[in-house]
Formats: structure tokens, C-alpha cells, sequence
């Protein structure tokens, strides 16, 4: 005989196996419209907040209307992804020239903190930085998740005239954690690129408004591709660690890989850049000229996931440790390339 706690557990897996209705999206992307167009904002906070929350969901994995927990510490890394950037100096001849990320007197303090970390780290590159100090990049991420517990966590689904609408989560002062409601993280990964262009688009034009940063800008200044177009790198190192793996093969049509010039080795991201701007070393694999250039920024077929996913099972251990004593400084984290590419 059942009981009503079983009836409850069969009731609540039922509701949650399921995506959310073509309703509830429609209205989820209401929602984010008039988040971004009725919201006061002192800072770019609250667009990198949106952000990090739709490539947190994207890594979860989640393709049904369950909810979903994300601590404050993961979304510090991913500020830390999508400010790093920032801390550049935007005008070459002039070392000073880091843009202003806040209305406010001064510069956003996560940029603060960033630019401190690589003071103490001298790195320039974020997963160095992340890897030659351990104790510092812990302490960066703690000071970066207060920020963001204290400020666009608690105002974000706030607009003007004190108008609230939790439809993302329920802000809790006491917690360390976000709970995504049901079937928002199913639509905060299903609009992500949607999501992701309309808030580059509103951080940029914060910027651009930004009076200190005025002196900078020219007319025909791409300040979008500046702010959001991250810095790859350095991919030539990784062939020497992929080509045993692939059996000195290209990975797509299994021809002998040959270094001349008309069809060079190149390392291709297998789930696209632009789909993903994550740098992770499982990610990669060796093509040829001919291939890379046909594939380009579309997925692979899906025999290819297949036979992607069997070489990070049989070299994905060999691929991390070669990587890590070379420090290429690329993260190492074959679950989370595996949970994207689904």
C-alpha cells in the first residue's frame, strides 16, 4: 500500500520530468524583456548576473522543469570569466584608460579586485592566474560573491518605482545560494544566446554612456567586440598533447595530419566558440585545414559526439596531465565539457 509520502515523491518527479509549457517560456522571455528595459542600473552588475546565470544552467545540464541550485561562489567565477576582460586598458597609449563599469564615483569593484589578483598573481591571463596562486584566486572568488550576493543578486528582478517581480528566484539574505525556480533554468539555457546579445548590447550602450569614459571613444569604435570578444589561447601548444590521442589522425576525416601549408593542423573547438566562450582542454580536438574550415562555428554531427565522447573516456585522464605540466593554463574539467556539449 502507498503512502502519501510516496504519492507526493511520484507527484513531484512527474511535474519536474517534464519541460515547462511553450506558455511559461513565452512569459519567461517577457519577463527578461522588461527586466532589461524597466530596470534602473548603477553598475553592469545585473547583465552579468543575467549571464552567468544562463551558462551556469547551460553546465547543469538541465533539460526538464526541474529547479536548480547555484552558489554565489560559482557565479563569482563566472564574473571573473566575463570581467576579466574588462580590466584591459581599453586605448593602448594610455595604461589609465579602464573602463568605467559604474555610474557611481569610481570603478566596479569586482574590476577592483580582478586588477588586484593580477597584481599579486603578475598574470595577465585568467586561467594562470587562477592556477599560479591558489590562495589568492580563493580569496578573489569569496570577495567577488559577496559583491554579488549584496548587490545584483538582491536588486536584480527590481525596476523602477520599487516594482518586483521574483520570477528567477527568491532573494534570501541568509543563504549562499541561488534557488532557480522550476523550468527557469530549462529557458535561462534554452535563450542563453538570446539572452547573452541583449545583455552585451545594454552593458555596451552603459558603457558607452558612461561620462568618464567619453574621452576614449571614437564613432566607428567597436565597443561590443572589445568588452565581450574573449582572448583565446595560445592553441598551437595543445597539438603536441592531442596528436597521440588522435593517432596522428584528423579527427573528422581520419587522414594523416601533415604540417604544410596548404592543409596545416589547426586545433578546433569541437563544441563552437560562439556557442560557448569557455576555454576547456577536453573541448579540443586536431583537424585539418580542409575540415576546421568546413565545420566552422556549426556542431559536429552527432557520430562525431560519439567518437568525441569515446576519446575523452579512453585519453581525457592523459589529455588533463599533459596539459597541467605544461601549464598551458586551460581548465580541466571533463564533466563540464560534456555537460555543455549535451
Amino acid at each position: 500500500m502507498s503512502s502519501i509520502a510516496d504519492f507526493t515523491n511520484v507527484f513531484t518527479i512527474n511535474t519536474f520530468a517534464k519541460p515547462p509549457s511553450a506558455a511559461f517560456q513565452l512569459n519567461f522571455l517577457r519577463d527578461i524583456q522588461w527586466l532589461l528595459e524597466s530596470s534602473s542600473y548603477t553598475s553592469t552588475y545585473k547583465f552579468a548576473l543575467l549571464m552567468a546565470l544562463a551558462n551556469l544552467s547551460i553546465e547543469s545540464g538541465i533539460d526538464d522543469n526541474s529547479p536548480h541550485i547555484i552558489s554565489y561562489k560559482q557565479l563569482a567565477e563566472q564574473f571573473m570569466q566575463l570581467y576579466w576582460r574588462q580590466a584591459i586598458p581599453f586605448a593602448a597609449q594610455n595604461e589609465d584608460s579602464i573602463l568605467r563599469q559604474s555610474a557611481t564615483k569610481g570603478q566596479a569593484s569586482v574590476i577592483t579586485l580582478i586588477l588586484n589578483l593580477q597584481s599579486d598573481t603578475q598574470q595577465t591571463s585568467l586561467n594562470k592566474a587562477r592556477t599560479s596562486d591558489a590562495k589568492k584566486w580563493q580569496s578573489t572568488i569569496t570577495k567577488v560573491a559577496r559583491v554579488i550576493k549584496t548587490y545584483p543578486a538582491r536588486h536584480l528582478q527590481s525596476a523602477e518605482n520599487n516594482n518586483n517581480r521574483e520570477f528567477i528566484y527568491v532573494y534570501d539574505a541568509k543563504s549562499n545560494e541561488i534557488v532557480l525556480k522550476p523550468g527557469i533554468a530549462y529557458c535561462l539555457s534554452r535563450f542563453s544566446k538570446i539572452i547573452n546579445k541583449l545583455c552585451q548590447q545594454y552593458w555596451s550602450d552603459f558603457v558607452r554612456k558612461n561620462s568618464h569614459n567619453q574621452m576614449y571613444f571614437s564613432d566607428d569604435v567597436d565597443l561590443k567586440q572589445f568588452l565581450f570578444q574573449q582572448p583565446r589561447l595560445y592553441l598551437g601548444k595543445l597539438q603536441d598533447v592531442l596528436i597521440d590521442a588522435q593517432h596522428g589522425q584528423c579527427f573528422y576525416c581520419h587522414k594523416p595530419l601533415k604540417e604544410d601549408a596548404k592543409n596545416r593542423t589547426e586545433v578546433d573547438h569541437f563544441i563552437p566558440w560562439s556557442k560557448y566562450p569557455i576555454d576547456t582542454v577536453h573541448n579540443f580536438v586536431l583537424a585539418d585545414h580542409s575540415c576546421n574550415n568546413k565545420k566552422r562555428d556549426y556542431l559536429a554531427e552527432e557520430k562525431f559526439y560519439e567518437q568525441w565522447l569515446t576519446r575523452n573516456q579512453r585519453y581525457g585522464q592523459i589529455i588533463e596531465a599533459e596539459s597541467q605540466s605544461q601549464n598551458l593554463g586551460f581548465i580541466s574539467n571533463r564533466q563540464r565539457s560534456e555537460t555543455v556539449s549535451q
